[in-house]
């Protein structure tokens, strides 16, 4: 089963928008997340990590903010240093 089908709208918009700052911001690791076949099971848990900013935010209305992808990025870092 496909878990990305069970998301809802607004949660497939942060998705995608999650997997585009990853892919651009953090590539190598996008790539290896992306060869090795995590890259949707992280994404779902950054989705989780990053839940709260796009509520803080409200996000998609925010989606242009500066101030949104730096929050977002951070807490990539945060969350990949973890691993």
């Amino acid at each position: 089963m496909n878990p990305l089908k069970s998301l809802e709208p607004e949660e497939r918009e942060r998705y995608d928008y999650l997997r585009l700052v990853f892919e651009e911001d953090f590539e190598q690791t996008h790539l290896a997340f992306h060869v090795s076949g995590i890259l949707v099971y992280e994404l779902l848990n950054l989705l989780a990590a990053c839940a709260y900013l796009f509520e803080e935010f409200g996000f998609p209305e925010s989606e242009d903010s500066r101030l949104l992808r730096y929050a977002v990025t951070g807490t990539i870092a945060e969350y990949l240093e973890g691993e």
